[in-house]
C-alpha cells in the first residue's frame, strides 16, 4: 500500500514522548495493510497506545481499538486528531478508548505522561475526556499553543520504512523527487469557507516564525529530497513567506517544494520569483469551481478573474499548477458543474483534482442543513443526495459527473498536447510525463475510472 503524506499529527506527539526517554513505534495503516498478528505481537510490549482519527476514518478506528481493547484490555488507549476535537466527549461513546484529546495534542500528552507517572490526576489534564469507572468525565478545559515555536519537530525517523508523496489521479500515481516528507508552518486558516471544517478544529489561525520554519528545513533536507508544504494558506502572511523564501535562498537546501496551500488571492510575481528561486516546484490552488454563484455560495470571496490570474502567473513562474475543486455544492445543478469542468480546461492547468461535495460535521453547511434536519448529530459526512434532500443531484448521476470531469479534463487535445509540451520540454520533468502517459494508455484500455464509479 502507498500513502500520500505521513501521519505528522503522531509524529508530533511522538517527539514528545521521546522527549520523555520514551520508546515510539509508528504504525502507518495507511501505507501499510493492516494485519491482526502484526499488531499483536507489537501490543505485547507496549505499554500505552495513541491513535489518530479523522471523521472519514471513525469506524475502522473504532475497531482498530476495540481489537486493541479486546487483545489487551489493561493497556490504556488514546485517540486524539480532528474527529476527536469535533466529536468532543462522543469520541469515547464511539470507540472504547480511555481518553480522548482535543485540539493541540503536544502539550496534553506531556500532561498524561504526569499522570501514568502519578505526578498528576486525569482530572487535572487539559483538552481531555476520560472513562472514569464507567463514566465519560471532562478534564480542565484545552487550549491552543499559542507559541508554535515551541513545538520539537515531529519524528519523522520513526516512518522510515515507509514511502510517501505519491499521489492519484484517477487510477495513476504522480510524485515528486526522491524520498519525501511533509510540514506544516501554520495551523489554521483566516478564512471562513463554508464547506470546511477547519475553524471547529482551530479556533484561531497560527503561525511560526520564519527562522523555526528554516530550522526544520534544514533538518529535512539531511534525509529528504522533497517536502510538501501541508498549510491550509501558507502564504496569507506574505512578509513571513518572503523571509522564509529568502532563507531558503541564502542556505541553498538541495530540496524540492511543493505548497499545497495558497489562495489565489495570495498569488504575487514577485513572490513566486522568489520562491522558483528557492526552489518550489508546484502550487496548489484552492479553486473549487468555475461558477462564481457556487463560489459566493460557499462564501471564497475570490473571482473566477482572480483564478485566472493566479492561475497564468503560476504558469509564468514555470511552476507545476494544480487545481482543485469540489462539484455538487447543494445548490448545484448538472450546469454548475459543466462550468467547473469547462473553468478547469479553460485554466489548462497541469493537474485537476475533481472531490465529490461533502456535508462535514464541523462545517456552516453542516450546521445549516443540521438545523434543517437534513442531517443528523451522528451524520459526520454525507454527499450530495437529492434523494435523502441533500441537494440536487442523485447520487448515481453526482458520480457519473465526477467521472466525465476528468475524462474531459485529461483527455482533451489541447491537454495532452501542452503536457506534452510543458512537462518535457519545459519543466523537463519526465516523472510526471511518464504518469501522464500512463494515464493515457489505461484509458485507451478503459479502465481509468472504474474506481470513481465504485
Amino acid at each position: 500500500m502507498e500513502a500520500y503524506l505521513p501521519p505528522l499529527g503522531l509524529l508530533y506527539i511522538a517527539k514528545q514522548i521521546e522527549k520523555r526517554g520514551q520508546k515510539v513505534t509508528v504504525i502507518d495503516f495507511v501505507a501499510e495493510a493492516f494485519t491482526e498478528e502484526k499488531l499483536q505481537k507489537l501490543l505485547e510490549k507496549t505499554n500505552v497506545v495513541c491513535v489518530t482519527v479523522t471523521s472519514q476514518i471513525a469506524s475502522s478506528a473504532e475497531k482498530l481499538v476495540a481489537f486493541i481493547k479486546k487483545i489487551t484490555p489493561k493497556i490504556p488507549v488514546i485517540i486524539g486528531g480532528p474527529h476527536c476535537t469535533l466529536q468532543k466527549q462522543h469520541a469515547l461513546n464511539e470507540m472504547n478508548a480511555d481518553i480522548s484529546v482535543m485540539g493541540d495534542g503536544e502539550e496534553t500528552i506531556g500532561e498524561i505522561l504526569d499522570v501514568f507517572d502519578n505526578k498528576k490526576t486525569l482530572a487535572e489534564v487539559h483538552g481531555i475526556f476520560y472513562r472514569d469507572t464507567g463514566e465519560i468525565k471532562a478534564g480542565l478545559p484545552g487550549c491552543e499553543i499559542e507559541d508554535l515555536d515551541k513545538i520539537h519537530f515531529p519524528s519523522r525517523h520513526l516512518v522510515q520504512q515507509y514511502s510517501y508523496g505519491k499521489r492519484q489521479i484517477a487510477g495513476v500515481t504522480f510524485f515528486a523527487k526522491g524520498k519525501i516528507t511533509s510540514m506544516v508552518t501554520t495551523r489554521g486558516c483566516p478564512f471562513h469557507c463554508r464547506f470546511c471544517v477547519s475553524k471547529s478544529i482551530f479556533k484561531k489561525y497560527r503561525s511560526r516564525s520564519a527562522e523555526n520554519v528554516i530550522k526544520e528545513f534544514e533538518e529535512i533536507a539531511k534525509e529528504y529530497d522533497s517536502v510538501f508544504i501541508v498549510d491550509d494558506n501558507f502564504l496569507f502572511e506574505k512578509k513571513r513567506a518572503e523571509k522564509i523564501m529568502d532563507l531558503l535562498i541564502e542556505k541553498q537546501l538541495n530540496i524540492e517544494i511543493w505548497v499545497a496551500g495558497i489562495r489565489v488571492t495570495d498569488a504575487d510575481a514577485n513572490l513566486f520569483k522568489k520562491m522558483k528561486k528557492a526552489g518550489v516546484k508546484s502550487v496548489e490552488f484552492g479553486i473549487e469551481s468555475g461558477n462564481q454563484e457556487v463560489l459566493n455560495y460557499y462564501d471564497k470571496k475570490i473571482t473566477l478573474d482572480q483564478i485566472r490570474n493566479a492561475v497564468a502567473l503560476s504558469k509564468k513562474t514555470g511552476f507545476l499548477t494544480i487545481g482543485n475543486f469540489i462539484l455538487g455544492a447543494p445548490i448545484e445543478t448538472e450546469k454548475h458543474m459543466d462550468d467547473s469542468i469547462n473553468f478547469a480546461k479553460e485554466l489548462n492547468l497541469d493537474f485537476a483534482f475533481f472531490y465529490p461535495y461533502s456535508y462535514l460535521k464541523g462545517s456552516a453547511l453542516w450546521e445549516e442543513a443540521f438545523q434543517k434536519g437534513i442531517v443528523k448529530e451522528t451524520d459526520l459526512f454525507l454527499m450530495n443526495n437529492s434523494r435523502e434532500g441533500l441537494g440536487n443531484l442523485s447520487s448515481e448521476v453526482f458520480r457519473n459527473k465526477i467521472a466525465e470531469a476528468y475524462q474531459r479534463f485529461y483527455f482533451s487535445p489541447r491537454y495532452l498536447l501542452s503536457q506534452l509540451i510543458r512537462q518535457v520540454f519545459v519543466y523537463k520533468n519526465f516523472r510526471v510525463f511518464y504518469a501522464g502517459l500512463k494515464l493515457f494508455l489505461q484509458q485507451k484500455e478503459g479502465s481509468v475510472f472504474e474506481s470513481i464509479n465504485t
